[in-house]
């Protein structure tokens, strides 16, 4: 399972570096936007991925299928998850493309971590 977290929380980590850096190149986010800074999202991608890994690590000790429970539990996850970027509208840069940036994170690294931790 290490090696399972290491390749999600490379790959997720990745993949919202390289969003974000699309993101700020087409959209012109503005630096003030701190939560698209680049240590804010390696270090939140980070910790959704440790979340998610302490998550299913407790639903593969105790689900007859783990991979479709986990599956649930991270899309309910996601959805849940989704609000954070909506919260922070009234910061300084906060746009429709930077929020939309925030939530397309959380879409990538969810559809990572299900993809990482669920393949056989």
């Amino acid at each position: 399972m290490l090696s399972r977290v290491a390749i999600a929380a490379a790959v997720a980590v990745v993949g919202n570096v390289l969003l974000r850096a699309l993101a700020i190149a087409i959209f012109d986010i503005p630096d003030a936007f701190e939560h698209l800074a680049l240590r804010a999202v390696i270090v939140s991608t980070l910790i959704g991925v440790l979340a998610a890994a302490a998550v299913y690590g407790l639903v593969a000790a105790r689900a007859a299928d783990p991979a479709r429970t986990f599956t649930r539990i991270a899309v309910v996850a996601l959805v849940v998850s989704l609000a954070a970027p909506l919260s922070v509208t009234g910061d300084e840069g906060a746009d429709a493309a930077a929020i939309g940036t925030l939530m397309l994170m959380h879409v990538l690294t969810a559809a990572v971590v299900i993809g990482v931790f669920t393949r056989r």
